[in-house]
């Protein structure tokens, strides 16, 4: 392997201690007689790690490079047990989320499905990351790379980001109900349901998400809702790992950016409680007019720098579901999301259709009716938690849309583009170099989320018409609404039951 095995801590009787020492110096350990602390009662080096057992209990052993390192831990989870519930179904399903209460930046929710067979590898990947404590992105970007090789296994995650504007007008809970419902939907497309162990953090789950947990636990899935799951659930500490390493990567992005550099200050980790963040809000206000993206403003701590002492008012999230179908509401609370069953209907004349319009306006992105061209008011935010994917095809990207809607309006933020090796090939020109440059740039910091499907072999030797049938293809197998401002294409794709934004 290309990284270092991460360090590990177990929970371990006097007994079970003895036992381990014993095997440790067996298999070539050296104790080292002068321990570096009162609360320790022994210290082991063993290749290139260090095994070291505290009075408490508690047995910690640094990282190693070694897999003969790595079949002591086996050896040591053997007679210690897991700090995690062990397993009691064949997939483990686990949600949690970071950045509620951070002053900069989004809330990132995650989740991540993995066969239970992976649990004992997982969890040593996982190592003693705590979420909680401040660590470089480096490190949680080399937990993520430990995570990445369990793909090929079956481990997957998802993740949303709530930007801080919604944050600041929505109460959250109603965004997280849909958004971890379409990716718990998402995930139980291929697998029985009776064989998942469900785990989410009560964060005050509403009931049209309880309801459909409910028919989850009538279907024989086990589901469990319950305070700092993160700390007793494998499947949620990961998807918790997962969400930090999210987050820090964007405060990171932000940070570098000379735009948002003051002299004698940086931005910190963006938490409430971090004096350089807060020196660096106070800096910025005194020689900025308006607030970046990224702060929250709703905060008591902006507000009162804003001179503002009443509290802000949320009101409940403009999210439509009177524009949806009926049938893709009905599936989607069943728990069967597909874009397939995707239509919207519009409120002015009731047309209910496949497709939507998209224009722009004095610098705003619109979306209206195919029938009667009126606008369809909160679209957006509607199909960005109900869906959330969209593939936007070659001339979307050589036009330039979606870096100039980011750059301004903001209809297409925080959905996750996909971006098809099709598309990719036919946009290697100037232009599409150029398209592909700037929303790269929007995603490092977080406003949307790339993400680049597998490549496709042989694809000069494809007709236009078989490459547009492989576009479709991919959104279907994706879920992803479809972007094109092609005629001919809107017409194919929604002979597939594909739904499109046409431009």
């Amino acid at each position: 392997m290309s990284f270092t095995y991460p360090s590990q801590k177990w929970k371990v009787s006097a007994e079970a201690a003895d036992k381990i020492k014993e095997h440790l110096i067996k298999e070539g350990g050296k104790e080292d007689a002068n321990v570096k602390s009162e609360h320790e009662a022994w210290r082991v080096r063993f290749s290139d790690a260090t095994f070291t057992y505290y009075k408490s209990g508690t047995l910690f052993c640094t990282g190693s490079n070694d897999i003969a390192v790595k079949d002591v831990w086996d050896f040591v989870s053997g007679l210690a047990g897991s700090t995690f519930i062990t397993p009691t179904k064949d997939f483990l399903i686990g949600f949690d989320e970071t950045g509620k209460g951070e002053i900069l930046g989004h809330t990132v929710l995650v989740g991540v499905i993995f066969p239970s067979v992976l649990f004992n590898e997982t969890q040593g990947l996982v190592g003693v990351a705590d979420t909680k404590k401040k660590r470089s992105v480096s490190y949680w970007d080399d937990v993520l790379k430990r995570l990445d090789t369990m793909k090929p296994n079956g481990l997957n995650f998802l993740v949303e980001k709530i930007p801080p504007w919604h944050v600041d007008r929505f109460n959250l809970n109603k965004i997280m109900d849909v958004v971890y419902q379409r990716i718990l939907s998402n995930f139980t497309r291929h697998i029985e349901i009776s064989k998942c162990r469900i785990v989410l953090d009560d964060y005050g789950i509403g009931e049209t998400l309880r309801r459909y947990l409910r028919s989850l636990e009538n279907a024989r899935a086990e589901v469990q809702v319950t305070h700092q799951a993160d700390e007793t659930y494998l499947e949620a500490k990961v998807a918790s790992v997962i969400a930090k390493r999210e987050r820090e990567k964007v405060i990171e992005a932000v940070a570098k950016s000379t735009e948002f550099k003051l002299e004698g200050c940086n931005i910190g980790s963006g938490n409430a409680g971090d004096k350089e963040t807060i020196k660096w809000i106070r800096s910025w206000k005194a020689m900025k007019a308006t607030w970046p993206w990224f702060v929250k403003q709703s905060f008591k701590t902006v507000r009162e720098i804003d001179g503002k002492a009443e509290k802000v008012q949320k009101i409940a999230p403009p999210i439509r579901e009177d524009i949806l179908s009926e049938e893709f509401t009905r599936e989607f609370e069943a728990g069967r999301f597909s874009i397939t069953t995707l239509s919207v209907v519009c409120p002015s004349c009731g047309a209910r259709s496949k497709a939507v319009l998209i224009t722009m306006h004095d610098k705003q992105t619109i979306g209206r009716c195919l029938s009667c061209k009126k606008e369809i008011r909160a679209l957006d935010i509607t199909l960005r938690y109900y869906c959330g994917f969209l593939m936007p095809d070659s001339n979307i990207i050589v036009g330039g849309l979606l870096s100039k809607d980011l750059e301004h309006a903001k209809f297409f933020e925080g959905f996750t583009i996909l971006l098809n090796p099709i598309v990719k090939r036919e946009c290697d020109t100037p232009g599409g170099k150029k398209e592909f440059e700037k929303i790269a740039k929007f995603a490092a910091i977080g406003r949307i989320r790339l993400d680049e499907l597998n490549s496709l072999p042989q694809i000069e030797a494809l007709s236009k018409l078989e490459r547009d049938e492989k576009i479709k293809e991919y959104a279907l197998l994706a879920n992803a609404i479809l972007m094109t401002g092609d005629n001919s294409m809107k017409a194919f794709a929604q002979a597939r039951d594909l739904f499109c934004l046409h431009v």
